[in-house]
């Protein structure tokens, strides 16, 4: 999963640096040694990537790669063209290779559990996103990513001490993201830990911008301002409509109504967009509930 609040193109940028200029780039460990730089014929597939020729650049990546199988750069290409065409499998492979040769490598690792998450499997996703966060690097990414895990696992206390740290580093990057809050904010009605909740809205609420762009409906609307239909008025594409459906299905959970949160979270698992981390949530706790009903 590319995930739709972090842009490809962006991605593609920090990476090609990556590539270009080894350990200097943030998305290597900064224990880890310099890879071999690039083949001119790889920085010819990274520059179609970044022009948005995605077959062309995997088929050079794969034509190096043929050449040379430990050619980072161009499994590097790779990996992140298999994610975005989520042939999440085949980015989990590539990233796995990664990691195997450079075990202290953050973004495969973070790669790797996207791909792991994408495909459900809660236990690689954590083991990895664990791995991505283990030198505590600058970048709330990773442990968003982290924190969305402990959430689809159920580990409401581990997703809220993470999502913290994930808007922690946003902040030290100088970048804001207002998605660990949510996280933060549910995970503790959750854990029935509602001051907490109390105290991540209240903040939440007094450091929203004001032009009102998404997410900012979402919170009006855990904060009684709007109801659920204006919520839902508030989408423009279907990544939003996907983390509305999900976020009503949570707010309807806290307040006790399950039975109309499972309404929400059905039509996320077999309606939602797929690339947005509340897709999968939603349908892990749309498993969840269903097997306690069947436990009743």
């Amino acid at each position: 999963m590319l995930h739709h609040r972090h842009s490809f193109k962006r991605l593609i940028f920090s990476v090609s640096l990556a590539v270009l200029w080894g350990a200097q780039s943030p998305v290597f460990a900064e224990s880890e040694p310099a890879p071999p730089g690039p083949t001119a014929a790889v920085e010819d597939a990274y520059a179609h990537l970044e022009a948005g020729n995605m077959e062309l650049a995997l088929e050079a990546f794969n034509k190096a790669l043929e050449a040379n199988e430990q050619d980072l750069p161009a499994r590097l290409g790779q990996a992140m063209i298999y994610a975005d065409q989520q042939r999440h499998a085949d980015a989990f492979s590539s990233y796995d290779q990664i990691v195997q040769s450079y075990p202290q490598h953050a973004f495969a690792w973070n790669g790797r559990g996207l791909a792991a998450f994408n495909m459900e499997d809660f236990d690689e996703a954590l083991t990895s996103f664990e791995q991505a966060t283990a030198d505590q690097p600058v970048n709330g990414f990773f442990y968003e990513s982290l924190a969305w895990t402990h959430m689809c696992r159920g580990e409401f206390p581990e997703a809220v001490s993470t999502a913290k740290q994930a808007t922690l580093m946003y902040q030290q990057n100088g970048e804001v993201s207002t998605y660990p809050l949510l996280i933060a904010y549910f995970s503790s009605l959750e854990a029935g830990d509602i001051g907490e909740a109390r105290r991540t809205l209240s903040y939440a609420m007094k450091n929203l911008k004001p032009n009102g762009n998404w997410p900012t409906p979402v919170f009006n609307y855990i904060a009684g301002r709007i109801d659920a239909p204006e919520l839902i008025s508030w989408v423009t594409n279907t990544a939003e409509e996907t983390e509305a459906h999900t976020y009503i299905g949570l707010k309807l959970r806290s307040d006790g109504m399950p039975a109309e949160a499972q309404e929400h979270l059905e039509w996320v698992a077999s309606k939602g967009d797929e690339r947005v981390f509340e897709y999968t949530l939603a349908r892990a706790l749309k498993s969840e509930s269903e097997i306690a009903l069947m436990v009743r």
